[in-house]
Order: C-alpha cells, then structure tokens, then sequence
C-alpha cells in the first residue's frame, strides 16, 4: 500500500492534462506541483512511455468554442490577462501560456510576448485569448490594432494566428467569427 504522500503526489499529478504534460520537464513538475524531483522525473518517464504507446488523442481546435473551454479560467479572473494557446500542425494544444497581465481594464502585450513561447515550443499556429473583466466582450480600439499587429508579425514569423477570442464572463468576441476570417 503507497504511503500517504506517494498518494496524496499522485493525487496532484493526475489532474495535470495529457496536453499540458508534454510540454513540462521534471523540474517544472516538481516546482509547480509540489512533488519531490524524483516522484516528478519518475512521472515524466511514465508519461513519456504511456505517450509513445498510447499515441496522441489531443483534439484539435477548431471552433472559438473550443478555444473558450481551454481559455475558460479567464472568464473569472479579475485583472485583464493575455493567453496564447500554441498549437501544432493539425491545431492541436501543445501548451497554453499566459503572456501577460494587466490591471484592472488594460494589459499591456507585444508579438515577442506572443511569438517567443511559439517559436519556443514549435507552435505552427497560436490563438490569442483575453478577458475583459468589465463584463462586455466588445473589442477596444487597441484591440483591434494588436490583433493586426500580431496577425501581420505571425505572417512574417509563418506563424499563423487563427484567432483572437475576447472572454467576458458570460459573453466572447471572436475576431475570426465576427470579421469573417480567412483560413
């Protein structure tokens, strides 16, 4: 029978997602999640192994609605925050960074805030997500400008950027949606 912080370390590691494994390294595990780096390097090994023999079923993302159920924990939070989901080739979640965070009503974002973590972690396309704790989804003026920024920087980088969701806490703005998108 395991011990009590064999189980209460496991406890932690399985509510981890399968998607957001991949990306984390021993050290990471044990920082962020409290285990030991040995129970942390022996959790990598098994999910690395499970990984190989199970393959991948990460579904891929293709709706703004998919993307709200990653970009959910933003309806609730209380400063405006920047999120990019990474994804691979076939738009699937390889890792879901939060890229900035501002005050109250206003977050302050550049493409390398964007486009490092993608480069990074061999993204081939990312999603920019972002709250507006006031409630109303609308896109501000500036808004509208960082998204052709980052959409102009992504072109350039040959990093797509599919869209660009506003969370509201019972409400969403998607630039793809609203103005209709190519691609």
């Amino acid at each position: 029978m395991p011990s009590a912080t064999v189980r209460a370390d496991a406890e932690r590691l399985v509510r981890i997602p399968a998607w957001l494994r991949r990306g984390l390294a021993a050290e990471e595990v044990a920082r962020e999640h409290g285990v030991s780096l040995a129970r942390a390097a022996r959790a990598c090994a098994v999910w690395e192994l499970a990984e190989r023999w199970m393959g991948d079923d990460r579904p891929a993302v293709v709706s703004p609605r998919d993307a709200l159920i990653a970009l959910d924990r933003l309806r609730s939070a209380r400063r405006e925050e920047v999120c990019v989901l990474l994804l691979d080739a076939r738009h699937r979640i390889i890792d879901v960074e939060t890229v900035a965070v501002g005050g109250l009503n206003a977050s302050r974002l550049a493409p390398r805030d964007v486009f490092a973590p993608a480069l990074r972690r061999d993204a081939v396309a990312v999603i920019i997500g972002h709250n507006h704790p006031s409630g109303d989804p609308s896109p501000s003026r500036a808004d509208r400008v960082v998204t052709a920024a980052l959409r102009s920087a992504g072109d350039l980088l040959g990093v797509a950027v599919l869209d660009h969701v506003i969370v509201a806490r019972h409400a969403h703005h998607s630039f793809r949606e609203a103005e209709q998108w190519d691609g």
